[in-house]
């Protein structure tokens, strides 16, 4: 490798070393929050299927699992995230049935779907 081509590929170097010291080491402090919202989505679509024999089950469990998430403070990106995904089913499941519409849950709605999927982008 020339010289020229070393320091090209320096600044790409440097970011993959950086983000490999940034990784955190062991077990994220979201770990049982990511899980809960995980076990949350789960439960909210066996919940949600009629066709689901138990779906009265999953759906009461998925209100535990929602009540439990409501005193979690996420703390990372990640986390946040997954909180947020739970409140988009929520606000959707509520502005089509009890809410009817609210206008503010419409815009929560709306800005916290915005801002999940510009993770992906």
């Amino acid at each position: 490798m020339n010289r020229r081509n070393l320091l090209a590929a320096a600044p790409a170097v440097m970011v993959l070393a950086g983000v490999a010291a940034a990784a955190p080491v062991g077990p994220s402090p979201d770990a049982e929050l990511l899980a809960l919202c995980a076990e949350f989505q789960r439960l909210h679509a066996e919940g949600a299927d009629e066709a689901n024999p138990d779906w009265e089950k999953a759906d009461a469990a998925a209100w535990d699992a929602y009540n439990q998430l409501d005193d979690m403070t996420p703390i990372t990106e990640a986390g946040h995230r997954a909180k947020a995904a739970v409140a988009v089913k929520m606000l959707a499941m509520f502005n089509d049935g009890e809410m009817g519409g609210n206008p503010e849950a419409v815009f929560a709605l709306y800005m916290l779907h915005d801002w999940l999927g510009s993770a992906a982008a």
